[in-house]
């Protein structure tokens, strides 16, 4: 993962601040992978100003007491591990949930633990420094140790006749408090029988309940992913964790997606031979192994209101196959040829002249594709044209299936009240799929880093 300067992170922060350029825009503009990095230096510099964006340094190590008053916080104030990384200036969420897990697993000690193998002393050494500890740090040790004692008591009293399992919770309840040596001496209790006792006897915290926070603020944030976006979002915030236990998660909590379940009328543009209807250079064959090779287009009804023929409006895109890219799109009230034409003339204007190969558009058979004009378009740009056989839409199945996902995630999600209102949110959806949403085929990338990826690869 590459370090960016802090002067770079403030020149990025100032140009959000300050302009009215997307998140999305500045990522590409400064070769930035991840756009939630930029979001998260702008949230850093409001909290904290210029000190929030210093780069660390991973000699940089926590003390025990920090890391108790981070997890403290963090269930205080019932926050997210992203608010409570912010709050404190830690640059990784994960490095707290990665505490959590250890609290829960081995106990508060654990915390002031050290990296490293303990030096091992021998008897001489050990009696030495034993002999060197102060007479002040010898009483206060004997007063902690009347401390505990006194408040052990004071429990007791509620439970006269004790049992190992209420002996037992009494003292994970002064572990707070107390180093659990010291606790255990007093009470009298051995390490194994406590820690037997607390594994059998007392109720356990849920493991994953740090894990269900996220996958609900994720959920919360795009409430039409499945658990396999899920998985991959978790795993960009650090996480390592198998898409298996996501799925259990999430089937716990009800959270598994129900979009794609509903299904609804496809619109049909073809009114027979009314132009140049082209062979299906594709043959179902979809996959490539470079950018723009393979394109693809389709046109779809999308309605809103009352869902009447009077408010009713359609959506053209143009989509690689390479990495199922939105190259260009539109969307209007008359379903033109002029309509799908523009979207081509936009599409041909965002793809490099040297290639290298020639690109080939597929289409279905519908009238816009038959016109002249589209011919004319291709022909000019020494573009191969393809279309799917009759009555066949499996021919052109990843146009279908990027229009059933859009649909899933944003049409059917709300109702709309307005043509202007729908174009609005598919804008803002294509923004976050081209440069956010992850896939797992892509390698839990989105469409624009795994082309951006994949070419730097190649170059």
């Amino acid at each position: 993962m590459s370090k960016f300067s802090k002067e770079f992170k403030f020149r990025v922060v100032q140009e959000y601040l300050n302009s009215s350029v997307g998140i999305g825009q500045l990522a590409r503009k400064y070769g930035i992978k991840s756009d939630a990095s930029i979001l998260k230096w702008v949230n850093q510099y409001q909290v904290f100003g210029e000190e929030g964006l210093e780069v660390r340094r991973p000699t940089f190590i926590y003390d025990g007491s920090f890391k108790v008053n981070v997890l403290k916080w963090l269930k205080t104030n019932n926050a997210s591990l992203s608010e409570t990384a912010l709050h404190f200036n830690i640059s990784e969420p994960s490095t707290i949930w990665a505490w959590k897990r250890k609290l829960e697993a081995d106990g508060i000690d654990a915390l002031y633990s050290v990296r490293g193998r303990p030096k091992i002393m021998s008897a001489d050494k050990q009696g030495k420094n034993k002999k060197k500890q102060t007479e002040l740090e010898r009483l206060r040790e004997e007063n902690e140790l009347l401390q505990i004692e006194n408040d052990y008591l004071k429990k007791l009293r509620a439970l006269v006749q004790s049992q190992p399992r209420q002996r037992a919770q009494i003292i994970q309840e002064l572990r707070s408090k107390y180093k659990l040596t010291n606790i255990l001496k007093v009470v009298g209790m051995a390490k194994s029988t406590f820690m037997y006792t607390i594994k059998v006897s007392l109720p356990t915290e849920d493991k994953d309940a740090s894990v269900k926070q996220l996958i609900t603020d994720i959920k919360n944030n795009v409430p039409a992913a499945g658990y396999r976006q899920v998985t991959n979002q978790l795993k960009e915030m650090g996480l390592s964790i198998n898409h298996k236990r996501v799925l259990r998660i999430m089937r716990e909590l009800n959270l598994l997606s129900s979009a794609f379940n509903k299904k609804k009328n496809k619109y049909n543009s073809y009114k027979g031979k009314v132009g140049t209807v082209a062979v299906n250079r594709y043959n179902r064959r979809f996959m490539t192994d470079r950018p723009y090779q393979k394109l693809t287009t389709d046109i779809t009804e999308i309605r809103w209101g009352k869902q009447t023929t009077n408010e009713r409006a359609y959506f053209t895109c143009i989509y690689d196959l390479f990495s199922g890219e939105v190259i260009s799109y539109a969307m209007s009230s008359h379903p033109t040829v002029e309509f799908a034409v523009n979207v081509l003339k936009d599409a041909i204007k965002q793809i490099p002249k040297c290639l290298g190969y020639r690109t080939t558009v597929h289409s279905d058979q519908g009238f816009h594709y038959q016109n002249k004009q589209w011919v004319k378009v291709l022909k000019d740009n020494r573009m191969f044209q393809s279309m799917s056989r009759k009555a066949t839409c499996l021919d052109n199945a990843p146009m279908e299936s990027f229009f059933h996902i859009m649909k899933s995630e944003v049409y059917y999600q709300r109702k709309f009240d307005s043509l202007e209102e729908v174009a609005d949110t598919i804008t803002r959806w294509i923004e976050y799929y081209n440069h956010t949403r992850t896939k797992t085929k892509l390698g839990g990338k989105s469409p624009i880093n795994y082309r951006i990826l994949t070419t730097q690869k190649v170059a």
